[in-house]
């Protein structure tokens, strides 16, 4: 492993009723030395979230942080195209607009952890001065900032999550404690609505 990466190793087991999903995996996570603990857990918790079964390589993490040319997880077809391109994190909406256009084959999804970064994203929207075409296709979503904040206080290098996801909701036992946290939709303004806000 390069230098300032280190490494989590996450024993899942998940079930996902709402997709008919039982998963029992282990996942190793890559966390650079600026990256905080809650970014992990929110990278982790996507993957519990937009894991699926079918073809192709399967849902992936990256190696750190989203920006323009990398998500933070993503899922490849058989042939190597991008099909789910997720960014954990507020994006900067000029990196946004960039994997808007060279990932148009890609459903893309965003997890926030925040209402701090549900808020700045928003406004960083209404106050980009071009349209976003496709910008509602995105699938955003936010996590619990509490129980995020719960899970990021977990920082032992290894770790053993038995996970139950269903009706918006997603439960963690820890073993020594259990959390759980509510995941909703937050919606994105539309196209007339971005140029209303475009325009001078």
């Amino acid at each position: 492993m390069s230098a300032g990466i280190d490494t989590l190793q996450f024993r899942l087991i998940l079930s996902a009723i709402d997709r008919g999903l039982d998963r029992s995996c282990k996942l190793v996570v890559p966390r650079r030395v600026d990256e905080p603990m809650t970014h992990v857990m929110l990278r982790v918790l996507a993957y519990c979230l937009f894991c699926q079964d079918g073809p192709g390589e399967g849902l992936r993490l990256a190696p750190g942080p989203a920006d323009r040319d990398g998500p933070d997880l993503w899922t490849h077809d058989l042939i190597g195209e991008a099909t789910e391109w997720i960014i954990c994190g507020a994006p900067a909406i000029e990196d946004l607009r960039y994997v808007m256009q060279h990932q148009r084959q890609a459903k893309i999804r965003i997890l926030l952890g925040s209402d701090h970064e549900r808020d700045h994203f928003l406004s960083s929207l209404h106050s980009f001065r071009r349209t976003l075409p496709g910008l509602t296709a995105i699938d955003l979503r936010q996590v619990d900032t509490g129980f995020l904040e719960a899970l990021g206080a977990e920082v032992l290098e290894r770790q053993r999550w038995l996970v139950t996801v269903i009706d918006h909701h997603i439960y963690v036992d820890l073993g020594a404690r259990a959390l759980d946290g509510e995941i909703v939709s937050v919606p994105l303004p539309s196209l007339e609505e971005m140029r209303e806000a475009a325009r001078p």
